[in-house]
């Protein structure tokens, strides 16, 4: 690939997206600099003064990613009540596990178990994160039960749901965006008062 000479913003937006592409296709834990700075069109000079190690890169693709996936999770409508609102975060959260590759290494999702121990760190911050939104969508959709009731549901859905997407269970297709919605609606959206 020939050189880039872009400004610095894109130098950075360049190697983030060869580092997801990677990342996508051999995991975390075989991530290479070398083949990042080679995609991204830049030197591992260049590569190196922008992010300074291989886990500064992995922090910020980290960061992104889960930056990514709140802002699909805060498209819910809170508008139908806190049940169909719990449904319909389900079925989001299931469409951004089994359809975001980066964000199934990132959580593991895929086997990939030789990554690094801040992986796990930067798992426990996504599932962490996720919940809390979730909790506060169905609080915005008029959910009443106690804070730690509510959060404490909202992480059972978001951990059944990276369950679900990592072995695969007669019970429920997660490729099927109806089944997944009548399992939420069944099994998940009763726990929400």
């Amino acid at each position: 690939m020939r050189r880039t000479s872009a400004n610095r913003s894109e130098q950075e937006a360049a190697i983030l997206k060869a580092a997801a592409e990677e990342v996508a296709l051999v995991g975390v834990g075989r991530l290479s600099m070398d083949v990042i700075a080679r995609q991204a069109g830049v030197s591992r000079s260049t590569l190196y003064r922008r992010y300074p190690s291989r886990d500064a890169l992995v922090t910020e693709l980290g960061r992104q990613t889960f930056d990514y996936a709140m802002a699909r999770l805060q498209t819910v409508r809170v508008d139908a009540g806190p049940q169909e609102a719990a449904v319909a975060a389900f079925r989001e959260g299931v469409r951004l596990l089994t359809g975001e590759p980066v964000m199934r290494r990132f959580l593991q999702l895929d086997g990939d178990f030789t990554a690094t121990s801040g992986m796990f760190d930067e798992a426990r911050v996504f599932l962490v994160s996720a919940a809390t939104a979730m909790a506060k969508a169905l609080r915005a959709a008029g959910a009443r039960m106690p804070d730690g009731e509510l959060l404490a549901v909202a992480e059972v859905h978001i951990r059944l749901a990276a369950s679900l997407v990592q072995v695969s269970t007669p019970v429920l297709d997660v490729t099927d965006d109806d089944a997944v919605s009548r399992y939420a609606r069944t099994y998940l959206a009763p726990l929400v008062r």
